[in-house]
């Protein structure tokens, strides 16, 4: 009975440099500038260690005259053709490294975007919303947004902690637009760089809202949606 054999995963995946057509192309190429080594290295030792052949006198003396100095001439040019395929070699190989380090890049994005579509089918439509209470500064997110910023579940952080999430750059422009909106009325619209708490990916968070008062005016919450634009990969290219 034959077995089936397992192979492991992880190691699959530390030796792939992208999808299966790449692997093949990738190691089919080193495959075959190996090949093209070990046979001009065996082809320049058997130059080195072929008998010279040949008639008694004068016409021996001639062909080993000859086969000497054809000899380092034919020498020269296989190490200049090795010479070259190493330096070949060595390009291809960093060409491939740079390209892995872009496939991983690449898989680790859409991996985020697989994992936000996956999301928006499981959750409704108030997956991108937020609001922000006038008098506790508790900021309510959907479950989904508490988990893209790195948040625990069923929690409503308060903004002054909140705040050490957004990048130090843009955190005066926020406070700034919320005090705006609460004081003016006037609707909130900031882009700005988050850092999630559960050490994600960095991302750029677009957020837009309006106030929403009581019955005598006063302010009652601060709402709206927020979306992403751009993720580290993105904004650091």
């Amino acid at each position: 009975m034959t077995m089936p054999i397992h192979l492991n995963t992880a190691i699959l995946n530390h030796f792939s440099v992208g999808s299966a057509w790449q692997n093949i192309l990738f190691y089919a190429t080193i495959s075959g500038l190996i090949y093209v080594n070990i046979f001009l290295t065996r082809r320049k030792k058997t130059y080195k260690g072929a008998p010279t052949a040949g008639l008694h006198g004068e016409k021996d003396g001639a062909a080993m005259t000859a086969s000497d100095s054809a000899g380092p001439e034919t020498n020269a040019a296989l190490n200049n053709e090795i010479a070259t395929l190493r330096t070949e070699l060595l390009a291809l190989g960093e060409k491939l490294e740079l390209s892995y380090v872009k496939s991983e890049k690449l898989n680790g994005q859409l991996s985020e975007i697989l994992d936000s579509v996956e999301l928006t089918m499981v959750y409704d439509h108030t997956l991108w919303d937020w609001s922000l209470d006038f008098s506790s500064k508790e900021i309510t997110l959907s479950e989904y947004g508490l988990k893209l910023f790195g948040f625990p579940e069923n929690t409503k952080p308060v903004l002054n902690e909140a705040i050490h999430i957004v990048d130090p750059r843009h955190q005066a422009a926020l406070m700034d637009a919320v005090e705006k909106s609460f004081n003016t009325g006037a609707d909130f619209s900031i882009t700005c760089l988050v850092h999630p708490l559960n050490g994600s990916r960095s991302k750029e968070i677009k957020a837009a809202g309006r106030v929403y008062y009581n019955e005598y005016g006063t302010p009652l919450k601060l709402s709206g949606k927020f979306s992403i634009t751009h993720t580290e990969l993105l904004m650091t290219r």
